[in-house]
């Protein structure tokens, strides 16, 4: 598991390979995958991911075996000390946040509330 000193933001081995094989996928379009915290969904916010190759001023980056990921200061107070990790059985595929700063989720669990 790495965790990224300056974000407090825990990656599995297995979502690292996860986001890096999705950059592999799209490269020469996308370099990076940007995670960010939208309002919406029933609970109040969302998880966003994106595939980008552009790096805004103010992101924190965190190095994966292929490209970065890349989160803005405004999704970090939201985001400070989750584990992100990937999941892969015979239901499915899915990353999978643990996220100590959400007080609840709504059923489908797609939408969060702090």
């Amino acid at each position: 598991k790495k965790q990224h000193e300056q974000t407090m933001i825990n990656l599995t081995d297995n979502a690292d390979i996860h986001l890096s094989s999705v950059i592999n996928e799209n490269a020469g379009m996308f370099t990076d995958i940007r995670l960010s915290v939208t309002s919406g969904g029933c609970s109040g916010f969302n998880y966003d991911w994106q595939l980008t190759s552009s790096k805004e001023t103010g992101d924190h980056v965190i190095d994966l075996d292929s490209g970065k990921l890349l989160i803005d200061n405004i999704s970090l107070l939201y985001l400070e000390g989750m584990t992100i990790d990937y999941k892969k059985d015979i239901f499915g595929q899915r990353l999978m946040i643990d996220n100590p700063n959400v007080k609840s989720t709504c059923g489908c669990g797609e939408s969060f509330q702090v």
